[in-house]
């Protein structure tokens, strides 16, 4: 059985905050024997910090406390390894404004660079990944996440926070390659987990972002910390106080038979059900038999897809430059879609630094779901014969 501890903070100053984490985070470390005299890693989400108190990344006065904890607990050393989408861990930590705090603690931070490509374990799908190996060096390891939607994933925790263990160019490759299988994309992050394993995950859910994340979302006050021994059964946990129950991630760990037992404790909050962003595929329950072909032109037909607000753009280019198929190109300085090859990843949504992309319904799906709506308000759908 796993724990999987909750605290509530109303907000992130240090008076709310230490002791919140406090909470959360010595009991799992009691688990490893304390960290006195032991090297720790830190994998926070640092996607990218464009305001202040950025919901698309841990917050700074959170990360910053944490290694203030670790240290003031005897850690021999403390190091916060990431690989951000765009800029380097020192400049997201930088833009943050805590990197002298850090570095009168002692601690350091710097970007992914020891990749690897390694045998992976017996009970994982993929038989070979490239990831960064320095969480091999370290006693124990953080998974420091943040509570955000996911236009791919619904939501990311603690797994798919992992995935930033993946050089920039592999995680491209990644989309491209399980893109337009969700459940593939879900099996390589339980992959990914099960070669990690990190001691520690803790998610910062103080303020989460809701609708259009994981980088472009709207603010949300949450107002909980929680933090396990387990990154499967904090996922499996917070899934179910979010109110979210489609999680890719957590179908497919359903289905490999790998969701630990877990036990909630301390101060579990009631919290509304999180706004999610528009599905990416809508599954429609007529009963009807579909060809594997007719399937899959209605998949081209019927998928959500990336769109621009004209507005918002600024003619970066970073969504042509970050698009795993290379079928989004730039022209006259505005995005252009090329559908047709679109293997909705929704990198391109992701990685806008101004919220222009969003995932939207395409015309016939909108067509499809009112027709839907019509045939159930009728009541005209085919029953599911019973199984004898």
């Amino acid at each position: 059985m796993v724990d999987v501890y909750y605290a509530s903070a109303a907000d992130y100053g240090a008076e709310n905050l230490v002791p919140t984490l406090n909470a959360v985070v010595l009991p799992v470390l009691s688990q490893y024997g304390g960290v006195s005299g032991k090297r720790v890693m830190i994998k926070p989400n640092l996607l990218e910090y464009r305001m202040k108190n950025d919901p698309a990344t841990v917050h700074p006065q959170l990360l910053l406390e944490l290694c203030r904890l670790l240290c003031s607990q005897g850690a021999a050393a403390v190091a916060v390894i990431e690989n951000p989408a765009v800029r380097t861990a020192e400049a997201v930590v930088t833009s943050m404004g805590i990197m002298p705090e850090l570095e009168k603690l002692g601690v350091t931070v710097r970007n992914c660079a020891a990749y690897t490509k390694v045998s992976m374990p017996s009970e994982c799908r993929y038989h070979q990944l490239e990831a960064a190996q320095e969480f091999r060096n370290y006693d124990l390891v953080i998974d420091f996440a943040k509570a955000k939607t996911h236009a791919m994933m619904t939501l990311t925790l603690g797994v798919k926070n992992l995935f930033g263990l993946i050089r920039g160019s592999e995680r491209l490759a990644w989309h491209l390659a399980a893109g337009q299988n969700f459940d593939d994309f879900a099996d390589m992050l339980l992959d990914i987990y099960l070669l990690v394993k990190p001691q520690i995950t803790l998610l910062d859910a103080v303020t989460g972002m809701e609708g259009n994340g994981p980088g472009s979302g709207e603010a949300v006050q949450l107002g909980f910390l929680c933090a396990s021994g387990d990154a499967l059964a904090l996922d499996a946990s917070v899934s179910q106080v979010l109110g979210v129950t489609d999680m890719p991630v957590l179908k497919q760990a359903k289905n490999r038979q790998i969701i630990p037992e877990f036990c909630n404790c301390g101060d579990v909050p009631e919290v509304r059900r999180i706004r999610l962003p528009e599905p990416p595929e809508k599954t429609l329950e007529w009963g009807v038999y579909f060809p594997v072909s007719m399937r899959q032109m209605l998949r081209k037909l019927l998928l959500s897809r990336p769109v621009v607000d004209g507005k918002k753009c600024i003619s970066c280019g970073l969504c042509a430059a970050k698009c795993p198929p290379q079928t989004l190109k730039m022209q006259n300085k505005v995005p252009k879609f090329d559908y047709s090859g679109c293997i909705r990843c929704y990198c391109c949504q992701e990685f806008c630094p101004k919220g222009a992309i969003t995932v939207a319904p395409s015309r016939w799906l909108k067509v499809v779901s009112a027709v839907e709506k019509l045939v159930r308000k009728l009541n005209i759908i085919p029953k599911r014969r019973e199984k004898k």
